[in-house]
């Protein structure tokens, strides 16, 4: 239908173990300051998204533009988190006509090499889920291989309780462990983007080095920089207001449509 907003409709993107709601605030808020459509999107092997055997992160950026063909969107704006964040990076890069600005949250277009990611998910998978009593005690059970509170109960709202059946995972753990190193890296030979996009990262979190920044400027030739102090990597959640402040201000200098 016909939109009465300035703006191009905004997509969220979550990071690895997130769902559509880890930005839900935010997008509400969006959608009512810009008076515009928002949307956030599970990525394929998680939250209510279907299961896939592959998990590349072309694929996941190809995701994004079949949704928005879908909904018959002709540009849109991104706002993606560390996975997500990726996933965004890679649409501007191949889609620069779709998309009409970025906001990238804590993570860059660069390969990231920390084995962290493997043995959370080997942790994860050694969790015995079976015998588990409640979600204190899976808690208390990773708290030695994922040492901030925050983080471990973001991903722990991966497992749900379900009535008859004990503990499940919501997410496919089995695809996301096979495709680690996939998901640490970033293509190569990906073509510059010219599409405006803001890198916010966290203050506190360790994803942000002066390598990561420059690569991300020969790959975004737009790019701009916001450091949000008192923020871990899930910015949003550690800072909601600067965060929705920034992603505001952004949004209203260059998310405007076309159309």
């Amino acid at each position: 239908g016909v939109r009465e907003s300035d703006y191009a409709p905004v997509i969220f993107l979550h990071g690895l173990f997130g769902s559509k709601i880890n930005f839900s605030r935010h997008s509400r808020r969006i959608a009512a300051d810009l008076k515009t459509e928002t949307y956030s999107l599970d990525c394929r092997n998680h939250g209510a998204s279907a299961w896939h055997d592959t998990m590349y992160l072309t694929e996941l950026a190809e995701d994004v533009v079949t949704f928005a063909q879908q909904q018959g969107l002709d540009s849109f704006n991104l706002v993606g988190h560390s996975l997500g964040g990726k996933q965004a990076c890679l649409v501007c890069a191949h889609y620069p006509e779709l998309v009409q600005s970025a906001v990238i949250v804590d993570i860059f277009p660069a390969k990231f090499t920390s084995n962290v990611l493997d043995e959370t998910c080997t942790a994860l998978q050694l969790l015995d889920i079976d015998n588990l009593k409640s979600r204190k005690e899976a808690s208390d059970l990773l708290a030695n291989q994922i040492k901030v509170e925050s983080e471990r109960n973001f991903i722990l709202s991966n497992l749900l309780q379900v009535k008859g059946c004990g503990w499940k995972w919501r997410c496919n753990l089995e695809i996301i462990s096979q495709f680690t190193e996939d998901v640490r890296g970033y293509p190569d030979n990906v073509p510059v983007s010219p599409t405006n996009t803001l890198f916010i990262y966290g203050g506190d979190s360790d994803y942000m080095t002066p390598d990561r920044v420059s690569r991300t400027q020969e790959l975004f030739s737009a790019a701009e920089f916001l450091e949000i102090s008192g923020a871990g990597h899930i910015v949003h959640l550690d800072q909601p207001d600067n965060f929705y402040s920034a992603l505001r201000n952004f949004l209203e200098r260059y998310g405007e449509s076309e159309f």
